[in-house]
């Protein structure tokens, strides 16, 4: 008998199987470096409190693509828990502006005495991961 198109099992992929299978690695490699190589941000505070919980901060779809980066400089009202309760911004790149005002909304500093004001300034740089 002569070669079919269909294998014994009923399917056929040109190449055989271990062909099928290495493109099915390089694809989700590829997918898994993309989204490893995305952006970072660095939050930097300084002030009377720390940083006791940090978030993610999210990067601009549109920056990424550009490959933008950018500064952006934020007050924050910290009350005695640790809680922010008020954001207030500085200056900074205005396409990260909407993000570095939530990150620092998130933001969680050790407890004290007092309502404190933070600076906040958050790096956006392309394609580095903090």
């Amino acid at each position: 008998m002569g070669a079919s198109l269909a294998s014994s099992r009923g399917h056929y992929w040109p190449g055989g199987t271990r062909r099928l299978a290495a493109l099915i690695l390089s694809i989700t490699l590829g997918a898994l470096l993309a989204l490893s190589i995305g952006s970072a941000q660095t939050i930097k505070a300084t002030g009377e409190r720390k940083v006791i919980s940090r978030v993610a901060v999210t990067y601009p779809k549109l920056a990424q693509q550009m490959r933008l980066r950018g500064t952006v400089k934020v007050s924050a009202t910290v009350a005695p828990t640790g809680k922010v309760v008020k954001t207030e911004l500085i200056g900074g790149s205005p396409v990260f502006v909407p993000y570095a005002l939530n990150a620092v909304s998130l933001l969680k500093w050790e407890p004290g005495p007092k309502e404190t004001t933070e600076i906040v300034e958050i790096d956006f740089v392309p394609g580095v991961r903090q």
